[in-house]
């Protein structure tokens, strides 16, 4: 650990590592809140990969971020709504890419596979 971070608090850190990769992968960095809304297809998260993917709030509920797990989802209807709060319980692996901005996805998966992309306008 290095001394920078050796007396950080766990968000603090969580912060860091969230700026740091944005700044890698030439995303702004977008503040996330405990009580920000995501949409997670938690029947999936038993599959790999991990996929998130951050489009442009549609909803009164200003949901971001869509996250399952497997190829794909089916169906919508497999998505429910909670806090990130209650995400960082579920799937904690997900949370220093939630600060990534709009258009850009994430894949992981138990191997340690990463990769994060901003689809084309």
């Amino acid at each position: 650990m290095s001394k920078s971070t050796q007396n950080l608090s766990p968000l603090q850190e969580l912060i860091a590592e969230q700026k740091l990769l944005c700044e890698e992968v030439g995303s702004a960095y977008v503040e996330v809140s405990g009580d920000d809304v995501v949409a997670v297809a938690v029947k999936t998260l038993d599959q790999d990969p991990i996929v998130g993917i951050r489009k442009k709030p549609e909803t009164e509920e200003n949901i971001s971020w869509f996250i399952y797990g497997g190829e794909q989802v089916s169906n919508e209807d497999d998505f429910e709504t909670m806090t990130v709060r209650e995400l960082q319980d579920i799937i904690p692996d997900v949370l220093p890419y939630l600060a990534l901005e709009q258009g850009f996805r994430f894949m992981i998966d138990g191997d340690d596979y990463e990769d994060v992309w901003k689809e084309d306008a």
